[in-house]
């Protein structure tokens, strides 16, 4: 009989168990999960700190010469490696109830980012130096610069404007001269007939006997009675009883001599004057043309875009700098530099009375060419036409004579006139000339460091080196060469090195205002240089700059590439006096615009603003020297008369450098220079590790359904089999 109470009890029992039963896969689920997510937590913090340790093999050199990071030669695998196992022994060794399980089970890491591209140098080098570039740049040079940049930019301005104003003055100096040559040219073609038609000073014609030279139409007239009563006398006796023929004879010779010259002579005159006396009048326009551009760069002189560095630079110093009232006042003066409308004006009305006064006299000149034929006829011959026709000519050459030709002439008053306003020329040439020979002897150094390269062959070899490492960065870097720095005494014009010495000082001042808006990578690649690479000892040129001659070959291995870093950082010269040379010029060019400075305030009162202008760049020029020498004698100067601070040989190679702006070039030159102190090549150091990281460990329960967890997304790493691989990467730099 069936027993009702025991089959229930049957299906509660089966019941339980299939609870139990979901409950258990539900359960087994969550800790095959749970552990998943521990294993991808400590295969994390095994690959970081295995990535990590990696990176700490750094190369000590490169960290305690040059502040960088790159990786060493040890094995990166053999690291990583290591590291891992020594970290998941530890989490073995460290976990009391182990549940994972886990093992490594691959790793792989690339080493990348070397440190020769320029982004990776270029971050290194802004971690290495944000903190202290700014500071240092700012109390050791742009505080020293501060007090100076008004005064500097009356006197940049002043030569900026005068530079500009002597090339056109000059120009239209050499056009009034020109036109006054050539209305000087046209009278003395008149002053050269003249005289074949009557001596000067002779105001009639009285008749004399045929015998006498006939040297002016005056002559011929004046024998032209006596020349027909003999002619006609002879005409009555047979030739061979002739006695005036030799008579005769030489005063139709000399009668058509005198004509010939005067006809060849009037029109010679009429050519010279119908070409040159135009020419005179378009040269007055070109000047006049000159003199209003003259007016207008002296009406935008104020208007300066350089001017916005020094307004920046000098905001909060004092209101007005010793000096900059005087120099603004020598170009408040540049009008004097001007010609008044009226001058030419008048220069161009006397061209057209010089030509109607000449075409006065050559109209009488034609009509006593046209009566030639009177002195020569015995017949119809009459000598009193002859005669006014030569008075008329004569009286209106004498006229044209007086006007121009003769002392205090019309032309002696238009020299002496535009002569008022050149007085000071004379002076100024004198510096100007003074001026040019001194920069030649400045540049005589320059000369001698730069023939250094046919000299030093064991210096060569080395910066034969160097250039080899150079182009290897750029190859590197795909990037091309670009050219080396030009020396800055070149062009041996005064006024040529004057302007590019304030130039210079406009590009400094202009520099040092960016970075008040903010530190650039410039500013600090210019004071990692400073810091970290060494620059030539001054000093050891003190006896060249002075004329001892062969004191450079005695430099020997001073002048190796590791004797100035700085400098061949800076120009990019392969050669041992290259970048020395170039230093020189450039520091002669800065000094040459602060000694022009002081020169403005110093000449002010000369007169003339040329004239000041000439002797201030004298004064530059030939303080700008001694200040070498000083420089090479002490190592550092005074920056200015003014403003008594001084500046080292190494500040000024720092300001040039941020003056030349960041290049890829200076970069490439840093890597090769540290590739040849260290013997490390920048190209080969990685600075970027990446790497992956797989670890596996056993699945306990439902390895399908672990595995379709992870298909849905529900966790992380994959499932092959009953084990569960975790796979973690990691980068990380210097």
């Amino acid at each position: 009989m069936f027993n009702k109470e025991r089959s229930e009890r049957g299906a509660v029992t089966v019941f339980l168990i299939i609870i139990f039963a979901f409950v258990f896969a539900f359960v087994s689920v969550f800790i095959d999960y749970s552990r998943m997510s521990s294993l991808q937590a400590q295969s994390e913090q095994i690959t970081h700190a295995a990535v990590r340790s990696v990176l700490s093999a750094y190369d000590p050199v490169l960290l305690e010469q040059y502040g960088l990071f790159a990786y060493g030669e040890t094995d990166e695998n053999y690291i990583m490696s290591k590291v891992m196992k020594d970290q998941a022994s530890l989490l073995q060794r460290s976990d009391d109830l182990s549940i994972l399980k886990s093992k490594v089970d691959s790793s792989t890491i690339t080493l990348e980012r070397p440190l020769g591209m320029y982004p990776v140098f270029s971050q290194q080098v802004r971690e290495q130096m944000k903190y202290k570039a700014p500071i240092n740049f700012t109390i050791e040079i742009m505080n020293k610069f501060k007090p100076m940049s008004k005064v500097m930019k009356e006197a940049s301005n002043t030569v900026d404007l005068l530079g500009m104003l002597q090339k056109l003055y000059d120009e239209r100096e050499r056009k009034l001269d020109q036109l006054l040559h050539h209305q000087r040219t046209s009278s003395l073609a008149v002053k050269e007939l003249f005289p074949w038609i009557l001596h000067r000073g002779a105001s009639s014609i009285q008749d004399q006997s045929l015998g006498g030279s006939i040297s002016t139409a005056g002559d011929a007239a004046a024998q032209f009675n006596d020349y027909k009563a003999k002619s006609d006398e002879d005409s009555q006796r047979l030739p061979l009883e002739r006695v005036y023929d030799a008579e005769i004879f030489r005063y139709e010779a000399g009668t058509t001599q005198v004509f010939n010259h005067i006809t060849r002579g009037q029109q010679t005159d009429a050519q010279k004057h119908s070409s040159l006396l135009p020419e005179a009048v378009q040269l007055v326009e070109e000047a006049r043309q000159i003199n209003d551009q003259m007016k207008q760069v002296i009406q935008n002189s104020e208007n300066r875009s350089a001017d916005d560095g020094y307004n920046r630079v000098g905001s909060d110093a004092q209101d007005e700098t010793a000096g900059s009232g005087e120099i603004r006042k020598i170009r408040e003066q540049t009008h004097k530099l001007l010609l008044p409308d009226d001058l030419l004006n008048q220069l161009k009305e006397n061209i057209v009375r010089q030509q109607a006064d000449f075409d006065s006299f050559s109209s009488r000149v034609n009509e006593l060419v046209s009566k030639e034929s009177m002195l020569l006829s015995t017949t119809s011959g009459n000598s009193a036409p002859v005669k006014s026709a030569v008075i008329a000519a004569s009286r209106a050459g004498d006229a044209y004579m007086l006007k121009y030709c003769d002392s205090g002439s019309l032309l002696d008053q238009e020299d002496k006139q535009l002569q008022s306003y050149r007085s000071y020329d004379a002076a100024r040439k004198k510096a100007e000339s003074e001026s040019k020979s001194k920069l030649e002897e400045a540049g005589n150094i320059l000369k001698q460091l730069a023939a250094l390269k046919d000299k030093m062959d064991s210096n060569q070899q080395q910066f034969n080196t160097l250039e080899s490492y150079y182009k290897a960065i750029l190859q590197l870097n795909t990037k091309s060469s670009d050219s080396t720095e030009n020396n800055h005494l070149k062009d041996s014009s005064p006024y040529s090195s004057g302007k590019q010495s304030m130039e210079q000082m406009d590009g400094l001042y202009g520099s040092m205002s960016s970075l008040l808006s903010g530190i650039t990578d410039n500013c600090l690649q210019t004071e990692y240089a400073a810091d970290y690479f060494k620059h030539f000892d001054v000093t050891r040129l003190k006896e060249a700059v002075k004329g001892n001659k062969g004191a450079l070959d005695e430099l020997g291995e001073q002048l190796s590439p590791q004797h100035q870093e700085i400098e061949y950082i800076l120009y990019g010269f392969h050669n041992p006096g290259g970048n020395l040379a170039a230093a020189y010029g450039e520091i002669f060019s800065a000094r040459l615009a602060v000694r022009t400075m002081e020169g403005f305030i110093k000449k002010s009162s000369a007169g003339n603003p040329l004239l000041i202008l000439a002797l201030a760049l004298l004064y530059g020029i030939e303080h700008a020297i001694m200040d070498m020498v000083t420089l090479c004698e002490k190592g550092s100067i005074p920056l200015s008369d003014y403003f008594k601070v001084e500046l080292s040989y190494r500040d000024y190679l720092r300001i040039f450098m941020l003056l030349h702006g960041q290049s890829d070039s200076r970069l490439s030159r840093m890597l090769a220079v540290i590739r040849l102190n260290t013997g490390i090549n920048p190209a080969d150091r990685k600075t970027y590790i990446s790497s992956e990281v797989t670890m596996a460990m056993p699945l306990w329960f439902l390895p399908g359904v672990a595995k379709a967890l992870n298909v849905a997304g529900a966790s992380e790493g994959r499932v092959e089999g009953n084990r569960y691989y975790a796979v973690k990467k990691a980068d990380f730099s210097y």
